[in-house]
């Protein structure tokens, strides 16, 4: 008897990880390999039309519209081009103009008095960085121009 229940248990609880397993692999996985397949859509549109060398992916931002964001060389200079993940034109910024996002998460952190979790930078009709705070109530998210790191507008959510 005692036996049968401990199979029982070890089927439950495999079938509890099996069934965990595949939700996620249906939601989160699933949409972490769209992601990918839109980066590397867009990184082929970067190489494309601009012939870049040293192209590396920095993430994805979703403001108004999604943009792939890539650091990359042409002509000796280091640039940021901020590629629609959509249809649209490529837009580059040269890394030497941007104030340096380090500066601007250390900014949201003393303002906020929180502990930086992430920080991304693309477009929402302009450049800007989204800089999220922990504080000990909730989350502070903090948008600054992405030019000059000057504060934009913040929210709390607790």
């Amino acid at each position: 008897m005692r036996g049968k229940l401990i199979i029982s248990l070890i089927a439950f609880i495999l079938i509890i990880i099996g069934s965990g397993s595949a939700i996620y692999a249906m939601t989160v996985g699933e949409a972490k390999d769209r992601e990918d397949k839109q980066v590397i859509k867009a990184r082929e549109r970067l190489e494309s039309s601009l012939s870049p060398s040293d192209v590396k992916a920095e993430g994805i931002f979703r403001g108004e519209d999604a943009y792939a964001v890539f650091r990359f060389e042409k002509d000796g200079k280091a640039q940021r081009a901020f590629v629609p993940l959509d249809y649209g034109d490529i837009e580059t910024r040269p890394v030497e103009d941007a104030i340096s996002l380090e500066t601007i998460a250390e900014d949201a952190s003393a303002a906020t008095g929180g502990r930086v979790i992430s920080v991304k930078y693309g477009f929402d009709n302009r450049a800007l960085v989204e800089v999220v705070t922990q504080n000990g109530s909730g989350y502070d998210y903090s948008y600054y121009t992405y030019q000059e790191g000057s504060l934009i507008k913040r929210l709390t959510i607790n």
